[in-house]
């Protein structure tokens, strides 16, 4: 009997305190929402979520990994309808749910055949707001005597790169406005309150600018962070860190309106900008021209603090930038590299090795060689054309001169073929030969107003390797139009600004047709294109306002007027309706003293970047028109 009451008294005490653990400690909930839940092709989506009673919250699906228990999570650029699975956990059990965003395909849309360049990553020029984090594009670690100056004023780093005394960095950095206009009205987005964070502790202050608040140290994970506030008034940012123990690490500076513990690296004006193209080129993003690297070693890393520098970003980043955006990316080989290689440290195969085992499928990858190198202003240019003579002197590469050409500038342009199927083969080694002018499309590019030099290119690749198409996706140049003559007023601008458009577009239509031999007058990269069974593709192109350039105020005016809308709108229209496959606009954003940046802040539409993305967003279909000069047609009024 006493036994029976034991057991009942016992049974009475689980059931009070399951009772008391379920009122202090509730079974977990789990809200999960997108925002919006459809959204077009390219775009980005919010997801927000709220649990309660919850100690872990878990990823799967469209993102991975840990969670907060509440928060917000911005998208990558989405290119299928995509589900968001979380699944969080509590005392009393676990929840999970899914929200899904529904992506609307593209319909045959003028963007699938328009790229868009993308700028260098530094203090001074990044308007395209590339990373979230500023201190991925900041200059470099220096003294508190000169914080602007890392070359000549250094300090000590650690073996990751960080410093290990106290110092200053410049993270944003401006160009003088040629009108003279506040920052705050031609750069809003410099703006704002940015989060601060890393490893350590010290005495932070804003270095001729702005205000440093709310800073708090963490002693239990040795991590300081504060919020930088900037002003409309001020011009840069730059901090000095002073009362370190040796130094810090791990600094993050975050641009506005994202949290500390965010997973996103690019920021979402960045990804939404690309939206409407096909292709993105990173020849200034990875440091083409003049480029040092020899090998793989020697090659921009992940890891550093700032990807800023003469290596370029990262070739890492450059990936992730294409599995985020689900474009397609256009790459450049550096010039010095040793291409023959036979060790493991052969530059692209193992650039090749990473693309294969990183890269999302269905992404297409351009390789190019360098970056034109037929412009004498540089260094790859001249390093080419010596590395030509080299070879035909010392019976290297006696196929340079198979024709006993003698002529060192025609050598040289060989030599670059040459080099482009040298690449192709080092990635069919990798990828297997199927993927080449598939998945891997290997380009020659040149300059587009002397197509002549591809010409001789072509038949030197044919007459010593056979046919080009069998190792070469396409080839193409660069359309710039420029003014053709001197100007003192906005219409005498545009007058000879039209002038230079009528004469890149007969470039366009590949008439006459070409029959091979030698051409030099008639011949142009589409007829070229269509005899050898290759692609047409313009590396660069659009209005370049720095010929015949006397008046920087006059030219920077000139980037708001409607008359540069309707010029790029018909360089593109007529370039679609002769035929062509793929136009790489340069480019996506520059400061105001630039006058090449489809846009000056990514959050201020202006005439380039409307014609941009009223062209992308137009059927592919309508765009029928082939001509010779610049007509209403040609752009939408």
């Amino acid at each position: 009997m006493k036994a029976k009451k034991i057991v009942s008294f016992l049974f009475v005490i689980v059931v009070l305190c399951a009772i008391v653990i379920a009122y202090i400690n509730p079974t977990p909930t789990l809200t999960i929402t997108a925002t919006p839940t459809t959204i077009m092709y390219g775009l980005t989506g919010t997801i927000n979520w709220f649990s309660e009673n919850t100690l872990k919250c878990d990823a799967s699906e469209g993102w991975t990994g840990a969670e907060a228990l509440s928060g917000t999570f911005t998208t990558p650029a989405l290119t299928r309808s995509t589900a968001y699975t979380l699944t969080c956990t509590g005392l009393l059990g676990t929840v999970t749910q899914t929200t899904n965003i529904t992506v609307t395909p593209p319909v045959g849309k003028a963007g699938s055949k328009m790229g868009i360049n993308i700028g260098y990553v530094n203090d001074w020029g990044d308007r395209q707001h590339t990373f979230i984090d500023v201190m991925k594009q900041a200059r470099g670690f220096a003294s508190l005597k000169c914080p602007w100056d890392p070359v000549n004023c250094p300090v000590p780093l650690d073996a990751n790169g960080w410093p290990t005394t106290d110092f200053g960095v410049y993270f944003i950095t401006n160009a003088a406005d040629p009108l003279k206009r506040p920052l705050n009205t031609t750069y809003p987005s410099m703006f704002g309150t940015y989060k601060l964070s890393f490893t350590g502790q010290a005495n932070v202050r804003g270095y001729n600018f702005g205000l440093v608040q709310n800073m708090v140290y963490n002693p239990s994970t040795n991590t300081t962070t504060a919020e930088v506030i900037v002003q409309p008034t001020d011009q840069q940012i730059a901090l000095v860190f002073t009362n370190t123990t040796n130094g810090v690490q791990n600094l993050q500076l975050l641009r506005p309106g994202y949290e500390l513990g965010t997973k996103q690296v690019f920021s979402s004006e960045f990804l939404n900008a690309l939206a409407p193209f096909s292709t993105i080129r990173a020849m200034e993003t990875l440091g083409t021209n003049s480029n040092p690297a020899t090998s793989w070693v020697t090659r921009k890393s992940v890891t550093d603090p700032s990807q800023q520098g003469a290596m370029g970003i990262a070739w890492e980043y450059i990936i992730q930038l294409a599995n985020a955006t689900g474009k397609d990316i256009w790459i450049n080989i550096p010039d010095q590299v040793d291409l023959s290689d036979p060790t493991a440290n052969n530059y692209v195969i193992q650039l090749a090795t990473l693309i294969k085992n990183t890269l999302n499928p269905g992404i297409h990858v351009y390789v190019e060689y360098s970056n034109e190198l037929w412009n004498a202003i540089f260094t790859q240019t001249h390093t080419l054309t010596a590395a030509a003579v080299a070879d035909v002197n010392s019976g290297a590469d006696s196929t340079l001169n198979y024709d006993k050409i003698n002529n060192q500038w025609y050598w040289g342009y060989r030599r670059a073929a040459h080099q482009t199927l040298k690449i192709s083969q080092l990635f069919a080694g990798v990828f297997g030969p199927s993927a080449i002018n598939d998945t891997i499309r290997p380009v020659y590019m040149s300059q587009y107003v002397q197509p002549y030099l591809t010409e001789d290119s072509l038949r030197y690749l044919s007459a010593n390797f056979g046919p080009p198409s069998q190792y070469l996706y396409g080839i193409g140049g660069a359309p710039y139009f420029s003014p053709q003559t001197p100007y003192s007023d906005m219409d005498g601008l545009f007058a000879a600004l039209q002038t230079g458009l009528n004469l890149i577009l007969p470039g366009f239509s590949g008439l006459p047709a070409y029959n091979g031999g030698v051409v030099y007058s008639g011949v142009q990269f589409k007829n070229m294109a269509n005899y050898y069974g290759l692609k047409t593709l313009m590396y660069e192109g659009g209005p370049d306002l720095t010929v015949n350039k006397t008046n920087p105020a006059l030219i920077q005016s000139a980037e708001s007027d409607i008359r540069i809308s309707q010029m790029v709108q018909a360089e593109l229209a007529d370039f679609l309706g002769c035929g062509n496959d793929l136009f790489v606009y340069y480019k996506l954003a520059a400061p105001t003293s630039d006058p090449f940046g489809a846009y000056e802040d990514l959050t201020l539409p202006t005439p380039k970047s409307i014609a941009l993305n009223t062209v992308a967003e137009t059927p592919l279909s309508n765009y029928t028109v082939c001509t010779s000069t610049m007509t209403d047609q040609l752009y939408i009024q």
